[in-house]
């Protein structure tokens, strides 16, 4: 019987240890640090994640520069998970590599870094750029450090994302189809069944979370983040424990139960006000 090929990936950005999007290469062998020739420009895509593109030889002129990475043996149905969870624009592409190799690597489009998002390059990398930058202020009783997206719920998830995506101009950056058990913990529904659609608005990074749901019980709070129309925001802390704690002080609830989901742990949240709020615990400097 054939299997299907592993190929060796160079990563530059949040797929390297330690970082956020580090849990979809489990199941890859890292093979060590590396880095390209000296002929690539490097931005940060919203503050969230590097964009890499490669300069043409005839315009270099000494502004290529080399840029640190890894590298792992990536097995096909790990590359896949690695695509399906990669950041809108971010695409797998020939990147040459100072030893003398060339690996598929993950690049991002020119037309989409210049001019719109800031230019690292004089970095070296991701890690130098994300070491050197000023700590995120942590705000607030639930000491959150970073809003990451709103999600709305809709009656048809292919018709929300085809009309986000051709009309105001969206790219699909992540998609979880035919959750269970996960978000039936997430809102203490039994039974609950969900499929859902970040994408990403390329020109400014702001992210919108598109969710269906099935099984809702009948006579399921109208309130909750699982009817058509109904929206909750998503914010990023530290330590989700000591957040809850300033969360139910200032009149706030746990809706239904800490769910450990691949990123790290989350819960959707009552506000006083009746609102939903999603905590998402994730370290800081993975900014």
């Amino acid at each position: 019987m054939d299997t299907e090929p592993t190929i060796d990936l160079f990563v530059n950005g949040t797929l390297m240890r330690g970082l956020a999007l580090h849990p979809n290469l489990a199941g890859a062998e890292f093979l060590g640090e590396a880095r390209t020739v000296p002929r690539y420009r490097l931005h940060s895509i919203g503050d969230v994640h590097p964009g890499m593109y490669r300069l043409a030889p005839e315009e270099d002129g000494g502004r290529g520069i080399s840029v640190a990475g890894e590298v792992y043996r990536v097995p096909a149905d790990v590359l896949r998970r690695v695509e399906a969870g990669e950041p809108a624009g971010l695409y797998r592409g020939p990147v040459e590599l100072a030893d003398g190799r060339t690996l598929d690597g993950i690049l991002y489009p020119r037309r989409l870094a210049e001019g719109r998002h800031m230019d690292i390059s004089a970095y070296g990398g991701w890690r130098a750029y994300t070491a050197a930058r000023p700590r995120p202020a942590h705000a607030g009783t639930a000491g959150t450090w970073s809003w990451h997206h709103s999600g709305v719920v809709v009656p048809d998830l292919g018709a929300a994302v085809d009309f986000h995506q051709r009309v105001l101009g969206f790219e699909v950056a992540f998609e979880a189809l035919g959750m269970t058990d996960l978000i039936s913990g997430l809102l203490g529904i039994p039974g609950l069944g969900c499929d859902l659609v970040q994408c990403v608005s390329p020109s400014s990074g702001v992210r919108l979370e598109l969710l269906s749901f099935r099984n809702v019980p009948a006579g399921t709070d109208p309130r909750l983040p699982v009817w058509p129309g109904i929206a909750h925001t998503a914010h990023l802390v530290d330590d989700l424990d000591a957040a809850l704690d300033g969360l139910t002080a200032a009149g706030g609830e746990l809706i239904g139960q800490v769910t450990e989901f691949a990123e790290g742990r989350a819960a959707y949240c009552w506000t006083p006000s009746r609102t939903v709020v999603e905590l998402e615990e994730q370290p800081c400097s993975d900014h």
